[in-house]
């Protein structure tokens, strides 16, 4: 999706910064992984659907190239891609962060408001739809 972006001119991408051309806003990027299937052995970290940083592998000791990572035994395959920081999403939609102590999301019993916005997903996808169309 963002080599498409970068395609059609909605954002610029260099080195770990992206920048939405358009609204000139740029974010830091982080490498990451989301854990997909299961390849080999048994899912004993309960990676699966999870998603973590390039430094997040090397410290748990995986070994990460392209599509693939393994953790001791396990062989998992993932989808390369990138985190924003989730305070840098909540500034692009004018969110303010949560105080201590207080939910992001739904969970444990959190009512959400209608029309506020949710967790990190909601705020990207919030984020996405405003500036990348």
């Amino acid at each position: 999706m963002l080599d498409k972006w970068v395609d059609h001119g909605r954002v610029d991408v260099k080195g770990r910064v992206l920048t939405l051309l358009r609204e000139k806003k740029s974010f830091q990027l982080t490498g990451a992984v989301r854990f997909v299937a299961l390849e080999a052995g048994d899912d004993r970290a309960k990676l699966l659907g999870k998603v973590k940083t390039v430094e997040a592998l090397k410290q748990m000791g995986a070994e990460h190239y392209m599509e693939s990572v393994i953790l001791g035994d396990s062989a998992y395959k993932v989808q390369q891609g990138f985190l924003a920081e989730a305070n840098a999403l909540r500034r692009a939609v004018g969110v303010k962060p949560p105080a201590a102590g207080q939910p992001t999301g739904t969970k444990g019993g959190a009512q959400k408001q209608p029309g506020a916005p949710g967790g990190e997903q909601d705020l990207l996808a919030q984020f996405l739809l405003e500036n990348l169309q």
